[in-house]
């Protein structure tokens, strides 16, 4: 070999990947790819290969009742989620407008689905992360008392989704104009009782998490958006989107801000406003809205400041602990008002379409903002749909994440597959990601 052709073979670029098949812990089927040269880092992607799921296209043609039961099926994780945010905007595009009583019921309902789905999350997801756990069952053995309240969460958030919806996946008694069938006030004053006995559990997730500080190596400013609620409190309804940039925008103007964009790697389709990445969830929500926190939740945030950074995605966790304590109390506060004027024989109000429309709804589901659009022709047959789930909004953002997480520990001198590896996990499942939701379009090549 030449001297000239050896002095070029040291200056090529060695790749060294790190791969992992199956991110443990999360909702869904993804991988993490890395490729690096012992530094930088050139490639850090979430390899998302569940099968799609094409919901809009499965929709067209059918009745838009029959579509917003089709809707929810896109995951039984997010169920009344989708539930909920499809009914609105199948309403909105005939020009229904529910009762009071049935925008309380289903805001008791979501709140059911957020309770099941963070204590899913912290207790055996993410808890087991920072206990140095393999799976909850193994951090069970030396911590009973954390499996407890995640599970005594979790059915409560069951319950109420059964109660509500008529039972806790796939929630068919909510309609479109109302409910098939309304819960009793027995069963609700029952709900009550049950949520105030659970405050204990409430934050335990919180008082396990600040134990622990986040990795400085995803820090990183970064752009929040998240729903403004409807009654200036904190809740997941609204109309207008929020920016930590200032931006505002109608939600009717989601497709104009946010776009998604088709990747190679993965089966979900990738978000961007204007151009950029972004992340939404419980921590984007307490950043932009965390002054509508109340009592005993705004306290903790309050003392716990700290561990909510808004420019580290960990913070994410301390962000859905202290939901749970505040969604515990909405929900009592809101049974409460409902039994102070509760008409258990209210009919739903059946759609009546006399002529064709397009409605519009978003809202804050437990992992961040869904959007939908329904199109509905003079007949009441779907002539279109859109969804955008949290997950498929938050890719972008997650993967430069990793990509900080990798070089920063590269720097540090931290070349360790099995040491990265685990790290990377832990940075993805602090956004607790819904990957079966997040694959329900995607153009295949």
């Amino acid at each position: 070999m030449s001297k000239t052709t050896k002095r070029k073979s040291t200056k090529e670029k060695i790749t060294r990947p790190i791969s992992i098949d199956h991110i443990a812990r999360i909702e869904g089927k993804a991988g993490i790819e890395v490729r690096h040269d012992g530094k930088t880092v050139e490639v850090a992607q979430v390899n998302i290969f569940e099968g799609p799921r094409y919901f809009e296209a499965i929709t067209l043609g059918k009745s838009v009742e029959e579509a917003t039961a089709v809707f929810p099926r896109v995951c039984s994780f997010c169920a009344a989620a989708h539930k909920i945010t499809g009914i609105q905007a199948a309403e909105r595009a005939i020009g229904l407008q529910p009762t009071k009583q049935t925008v309380k019921l289903r805001e008791l309902l979501y709140i059911g689905d957020y309770l099941e789905s963070h204590a899913l999350h912290l207790f055996l997801l993410a808890l087991p992360d920072f206990l140095d756990y393999p799976d909850a069952f193994s951090m069970a053995k030396d911590y009973p008392e954390i499996l407890s309240a995640g599970i005594a969460l979790k059915d409560i958030g069951a319950d109420i989704q059964t109660i509500i919806g008529s039972r806790y996946i796939h929630q068919e008694n909510a309609m479109m104009g109302g409910f098939g069938k309304l819960p009793t006030k027995k069963k609700l004053e029952s709900l009550e009782i049950r949520l105030k006995g659970l405050r204990n559990e409430g934050e335990q997730a919180l008082e396990t998490l600040v134990s622990y500080r986040n990795w400085p190596e995803v820090d990183a400013k970064r752009l929040h958006l998240a729903i403004e609620p409807f009654d200036s409190s904190y809740t997941m309804l609204g109309d207008v989107v929020h920016a930590s940039d200032g931006t505002k925008f109608n939600v009717d103007a989601y497709k104009m801000r946010i776009s998604e964009d088709v990747v190679e790697h993965s089966f979900a389709k990738h978000g961007h406003f204007n151009g950029q990445p972004f992340m939404t969830g419980a921590l984007s929500r307490y950043v932009l809205f965390g002054d509508g926190l109340t009592d005993r939740a705004k306290e903790l945030a309050d003392v716990y400041v700290e561990y909510l950074d808004a420019n580290n995605p960990m913070s994410n966790n301390f962000a859905q602990a202290i939901e749970v304590v505040y969604y515990l109390q909405r929900a009592e506060n809101i049974i409460r008002t409902l039994l102070s004027s509760y008409k258990p024989n209210q009919k739903r109000i059946k759609p009546n379409i006399t002529k064709a429309g397009t409605g519009v709804s978003m809202t804050e589901a437990p992992r961040g903002m869904l959007a939908y659009t329904i199109s509905v022709d003079k007949n009441g047959k779907v002539k279109g749909a859109d969804i955008i789930t949290p997950t498929a909004m938050f890719l972008p953002i997650l993967e430069a994440d990793l990509k900080r997480m990798s070089e920063g520990l590269l720097q540090q001198g931290i070349k360790d597959a099995k040491i990265i590896g685990p790290k990377l996990e832990t940075v993805v499942r602090s956004y607790d990601p819904c990957v079966s939701c997040s694959v329900h379009i995607s153009k295949v090549k």
